[in-house]
């Protein structure tokens, strides 16, 4: 006998899927290009097939930095999918992890909620907010999708007192570490949440039940982090996020890291969701309480206000975590409106969403289809200037910045700097603080000919905006000469002596 809760605002079949496919066929009506960062993943898979892991950096001019590929596995991935299928093989592998996540997501809130409505208008909010800018050919996708099925277990368990259902943790942590080590703690932190809500609470007349067993959830996060030890580069995975963030001047450096704020898409998202998820509340008439929600809710929030990397977990964890306020909202139609609702007005109503749906999924098309050229001007202005560099009898000594390393490293070159960030402080690669000196450079708090001497660059690939000091230095320095320019490229090329 079905469960009366589970179907507290029934939808109709119909109804339902296009609130569910909204999103996922928007999305899939908008054109992706390669991110960015794919252009040192790819050659990383590739190397790891043919030569093993490296332990020392074999992609920038720092080959004695040591070396710890927290992704290992994605970039395994993303190089057979690219190799095999190219773009077309990779945007299928971002649509399946995205279509995971859209399924999960509203798997998760009806959970929660037992309610039908609430978990089908959610989860195509919080789908319709990841896509852009966060479904990308980063390892962050199998990040999402690992970490809902984490709670949807975590829930599953907390509902239930199963044990069964946290069999599943430790493999989850498996796949983590070796995925996207960088976010391993993630698995766990998402469980403290749900240790609170297993103690049972009781302070004079308030009381609170436990919510799943406490024997459980610590088994499963002990034998979770045991797990997390089989990987590549054992502890130095584990600990990878402690020694990887918080630094200031990587956070100075990376947009990414910095708090949200309202001057950008991220921080738009972030804050004008925490506003109306504030307002919404508000208004909820017989609030409910859990201990776990509260604690998911409020950590991911922290989370998002503190890095703009954080703030996808806010839209999805956050949201996810107060649909639990929205539980017992119910929508009831009135009996003389319900009795016009005949199969005729469906079916209008069902060729109206549609038509909704094609427009904005055209819509999308369309500006896509007008952005993907200057994504990709970029790229063939860094060809014209590597083709000048092949040109080049002398070995190429290169300075790139951070944002273009990657794709001369992709090119087969091995320039100064790269995105991968982390690597270059430090305490990770116990070589050299490269991202501090980059940052003194940027800032113009270190003389540009102490810098360009000591490595003895011969050439030097420019962003117009992004290389301010050494573009203003460089045109009045004699020792060298520009030998391109287009479109916020430049090249500097130094003068035989």
């Amino acid at each position: 006998m079905t469960d009366p809760q589970l179907v507290k605002n029934k939808l109709p079949k119909w109804l339902k899927y296009i609130i569910l496919l909204f999103p996922f066929v928007i999305a899939c009506f908008q054109l992706r290009t390669l991110d960015n960062d794919f252009y040192f993943l790819y050659p990383t898979g590739e190397y790891i097939l043919k030569n093993g892991f490296p332990h020392t950096d074999f992609l920038s001019m720092h080959a004695d930095m040591k070396l710890v590929l927290q992704q290992w596995l994605s970039t395994v991935i993303f190089y057979l999918t690219y190799s095999r299928l190219g773009i077309i093989g990779l945007s299928v592998l971002l649509y399946i992890c995205y279509a995971l996540i859209c399924f999960l997501t509203y798997k998760t809130i009806r959970l929660i909620t037992k309610n039908e409505l609430v978990a089908a208008v959610l989860s195509a909010v919080i789908d319709i907010l990841i896509f852009n800018p966060f479904i990308v050919t980063r390892p962050q996708i199998f990040t999402y999708v690992i970490l809902l099925l984490d709670i949807w277990l975590l829930e599953k368990h907390s509902q239930t007192k199963q044990y069964k259902y946290l069999i599943g943790i430790p493999l989850l942590s498996l796949a983590q570490i070796n995925l996207h080590a960088s976010m391993w703690p993630m698995l766990f932190v998402f469980m403290l949440p749900y240790i609170a809500g297993a103690i049972p609470v009781k302070i004079k007349s308030f009381k609170l039940e436990a919510e799943g067993s406490l024997i459980g959830l610590f088994a499963a996060l002990a034998a979770g982090t045991a797990v997390g030890f089989l990987n590549p580069y054992g502890l130095d995975n584990v600990i990878y996020l402690t020694s990887s963030y918080g630094q200031n001047k990587l956070s100075e450096t990376i947009a990414e890291m910095r708090p949200a704020d309202i001057s950008t898409h991220y921080g738009k998202i972030m804050i004008v969701l925490a506003i109306l998820l504030g307002v919404i509340g508000f208004f909820i008439r017989n609030k409910k309480f859990s201990v776990r929600f509260f604690c998911l809710f409020m950590g991911t929030l922290l989370l998002g206000l503190m890095h703009r990397k954080g703030i996808p977990y806010f839209v999805i964890f956050g949201t996810i975590a107060f649909s639990y306020v929205l539980k017992d909202v119910e929508v009831k139609v009135p009996a003389k409106l319900k009795d016009k609702i005949t199969g005729r007005t469906e079916a209008l109503a069902a060729v109206i969403l549609i038509l909704i749906t094609v427009s904005v999924s055209a819509y999308n098309l369309y500006k896509s289809i007008e952005a993907v050229p200057g994504q990709r001007a970029h790229y063939e202005r860094l060809d014209d200037v590597i083709e000048i560099l092949n040109k080049s009898e002398e070995p190429v000594v290169l300075y790139a910045n951070f944002n273009d390393g990657q794709y001369l490293e992709y090119k087969g070159y091995h320039p100064y700097i790269d995105g991968r960030a982390e690597l270059f402080l430090w305490q990770n690669n116990e070589d050299y603080e490269y991202i501090g000196e980059y940052y003194d450079l940027r800032s113009a708090h270190m003389y540009y000919r102490d810098f360009t001497d000591r490595y003895q660059f011969n050439y030097l690939i420019l962003g117009e905006n992004s290389d301010r000091y050494l573009l203003e230095s460089l045109s009045h320095d004699d020792d060298f000469e520009l030998a391109y320019e287009e479109g916020g490229v430049l090249l500097f090329v130094r003068k035989q002596p």
